[in-house]
């Protein structure tokens, strides 16, 4: 297994993006906040297969640029494949310092980018004035719990604890928390010279759009090491069976629209 390096992840990535919404709304919310406008220059960062840069075409208009960063050799083949747009360049390392955008966007991946005063001290030196870095973040990674939604299993933690106990081994030691938190957040943009806005959104995360993101292979490095992604897939899939898959939760998202003078 390679991480995102892979073109497996890639083809489970996609997989999932065509049978659930999950990222699609993610993508409409932030490109709102994003105030696009025609004929802006966008950094794209962390493109993945380019599904933000897709959502975001239609407000750039016939001249605005999108460039695509993803270091993932495989997640940026398969963007290439899926968006043949000359308004579109593909790129495996972000640009030079010197180059300047009216937007920098990052869909559900800044954590990525730590360490993230750092990250945002140098976005905005990229950033044209009157420019916005805008982003989102689930929730529960800033260590802020989701609501139950319904079914039997409200806040979908029996699909996990049940693979872990199939998985017959010990967990590791969880790694220290995270600092991440929409505090911090705001007080790195501001360092940076930004003026952050933050919003918000929630939309239902089903049993079964959650048992195929599961399936992302980097997604179960931890709880099914050592299998293949088709035997994490079959896993999961059994697993799935014995859960209520009527049951979905609540999932919020965070996101920041932050502005340069």
């Amino acid at each position: 297994m390679s991480g995102w390096d892979d073109p497996e992840t890639a083809q489970y990535y996609e997989a999932f993006c065509r049978r659930h919404d999950r990222y699609l709304r993610a993508n409409a919310a932030l490109i709102a906040n994003a105030q696009l406008e025609p004929g802006m220059r966008v950094l794209d960062l962390a493109a993945g297969t380019g599904r933000t840069a897709e959502a975001a075409l239609e407000a750039l208009g016939s001249n605005g640029r999108i460039v695509c960063v993803e270091p993932s050799a495989a997640m940026r083949a398969e963007g290439m494949r899926r968006l043949a747009d000359p308004r579109i360049k593909w790129h495996a390392v972000a640009p030079d310092a010197n180059e300047s955008f009216d937007r920098v966007l990052c869909g559900a991946a800044i954590w990525q980018l730590a360490p993230l005063a750092q990250t945002f001290q140098t976005l905005a030196r990229m950033l044209r004035p009157g420019g916005a870095l805008s982003f989102n973040i689930p929730a529960l990674y800033l260590l802020e719990p989701d609501a139950p939604g319904g079914g039997g299993d409200p806040l979908l933690l029996s699909l996990p604890a049940l693979l872990l106990t199939e998985s017959r081994v010990l967990p590791e030691d969880p790694p220290p928390q995270s600092p991440l938190s929409r505090r911090c957040i705001s007080v790195w943009l501001k360092a940076a010279g930004l003026r952050p806005r933050p919003w918000s959104f929630r939309s239902r995360l089903t049993q079964d759009a959650y048992a195929d993101w599961l399936k992302i292979p980097p997604l179960t490095d931890r709880l099914l090491s050592g299998l293949s992604p088709h035997e994490r897939a079959q896993r999961i899939d059994a697993a799935l069976a014995s859960v209520d898959r009527s049951s979905w939760k609540w999932e919020r998202w965070r996101g920041w629209t932050a502005w340069k003078s």
